[in-house]
């Protein structure tokens, strides 16, 4: 993995460089206080993101924009002259960590993306391959302070082979290795956190990058410590690529049942599964569902093409009436298997909901994406541990290490900087009406949110159309 402070150190050259000056290492999107302010939510149930069993009655101190102290309220003394929230009856999560989301459009389109992520309190993110220019300076702008967003992870743009998947997308679609290796090393030099890379068939539809051109990516992203990140859909494809030291990857392998001899090599390996359910469902959902449409909050998360293609009855019809539906149905199920097999393995799994595709809106997908490794038969505690600690620790740089599949093993050893709620952490957190643990749903029953220490105004957010 590599060190934010190696990557500090990389010197600017050109105009660009100067914008890539301000990435590196996700930080923090808010500045810090002047006046470090002191927060006390009292009377909560805890989940703190570790695994560990809920506090039923529990205090959280936050100072300025870190966690002072959480544990029973038995054990945590309540400070004198800060603002006590009475949080009896509900229950406090940290802040949800989005490991795959897309941010398309201009700036008002980007920002209508972050703030829809934070309404759902999606409290940090990473942009996985199709930032340019323009979205590069608005994440820039989000990390100086000057926009509200995530806590922001960026590829920069990813690659793929010239003729392939994503079709009609601005991305690096390199001839040779020696191509490949020159647009990795202006990456790095952009201080970008990840390198995508897209080997994606389409069931045979498009061309795949060459395992030479892969091979090239991977060895030059190491010779900058920049990890590599991979869509993948095939076991050939995810045995090359961890054959050559990536641990990252997107979506599930589909073209065949992930067997015993799967399972041990992805053990051996360490590699995490970012499963992105949330878009394989979402690719009839809301034909099947058009009442979800009803909620104003889904609505407003939607960009204004995504949500006038589903509120069509026709084109709702015509995805229903597909021929590949079925196929798609087929493939989802297959995918709802493996996350089921992996996780019972031991294997890292995050929640990374593809959002910002148009079947799955900022935000909402995320929660959707927790949902169904609920329904793919993760306990509800390991579910929300997937998309708290685990992401938090997968975009830290952290390894895998293996452990029970209970969601459980590992602990707060110190870990990632946020993701968890303990002292120290970064204050990111979420005040829910209801209990998840009871119904994996009552992740989206949301109070409040806080970043980095502040309460942030829901209702401003996210105008509801």
């Amino acid at each position: 993995m590599h060190s934010c402070t190696m990557r500090a150190m990389l010197k600017s050259i050109t105009a660009l460089l100067l914008l890539g000056g301000l990435f590196g290492c996700g930080e923090s999107t808010l500045p810090p206080a002047s006046e470090p302010r002191i927060v006390a939510i009292v009377g909560a149930r805890l989940i703190d993101g570790t695994g560990a069993d809920p506090i039923e009655d529990s205090v959280v101190v936050i100072e300025g924009t870190r966690i002072q102290a959480a544990g029973p309220r038995s054990h945590t003394p309540v400070p004198k002259g800060g603002e006590i929230f009475d949080a009896a009856g509900k229950t406090v999560i940290p802040g949800l960590v989005e490991t795959h989301a897309h941010y398309f459009g201009g700036r008002p389109m980007v920002e209508h993306r972050f703030r829809a992520q934070l309404y759902y309190g999606v409290t940090t993110a990473r942009s996985i391959g199709l930032d340019a220019g323009e979205t590069l300076a608005i994440i820039a702008d989000g990390r100086a302070g000057k926009i509200l967003m995530p806590r922001m992870y960026t590829a920069g743009l990813g690659f793929t082979h010239p003729e392939g998947h994503p079709l009609a997308r601005t991305v690096l679609r390199p001839a040779g290795p020696e191509e490949a290796r020159e647009s990795v090393a202006r990456l790095a030099a952009q201080r970008v956190d990840f390198i995508k890379i897209w080997v994606e068939p389409l069931r045979g539809r498009v061309p795949k990058i060459t395992p030479e051109i892969r091979a090239a990516i991977v060895e030059e992203a190491g010779r900058h410590q920049i990890p590599v990140v991979a869509h993948i859909a095939e076991e050939a494809d995810f045995r090359q690529l961890a054959g050559l030291g990536v641990k990252d990857f997107l979506h599930t392998v589909r073209d065949r049942e992930a067997g015993a001899a799967f399972i041990r090599y992805g053990l051996d390996q360490g590699v995490t599964f970012t499963p992105t359910l949330a878009n394989a469902q979402g690719g009839w959902n809301f034909a099947e569902h058009p009442e979800l449409l009803e909620d104003a909050a889904i609505r407003a998360a939607f960009d204004a093409d995504s949500l006038a293609r589903w509120k069509d009855p026709a084109g709702r019809e015509e995805v229903l009436t597909s021929p590949r539906l079925a196929e798609r149905k087929a493939d989802f199920a297959r995918s709802l298997r493996f996350v089921k097999t992996v996780s019972e393995a031991g294997i890292r799994l995050t929640t990374g909901s593809d959002s910002g595709t148009p079947n799955v809106p900022m935000g909402w997908g995320t929660h959707q994406e927790i949902e169904l490794l609920v329904e793919a038969g993760l306990p509800a505690m390991q579910a929300i541990v997937a998309a708290t600690r685990q992401g938090a620790e997968l975009l830290s740089g952290l390894p895998s290490g293996g452990g029970s599949g209970d969601g459980t093993h590992g602990g707060n050893d110190g870990g990632a900087d946020y993701g968890v709620i303990a002292a120290g952490k970064a204050a990111d957190l979420l005040v829910l009406d209801a209990n998840p643990l009871a119904d994996i749903k009552n992740t989206r029953a949301i109070h409040r949110v806080m970043q980095a220490g502040q309460w942030l105004k829901r209702e401003d957010l996210l105008p509801r159309q």
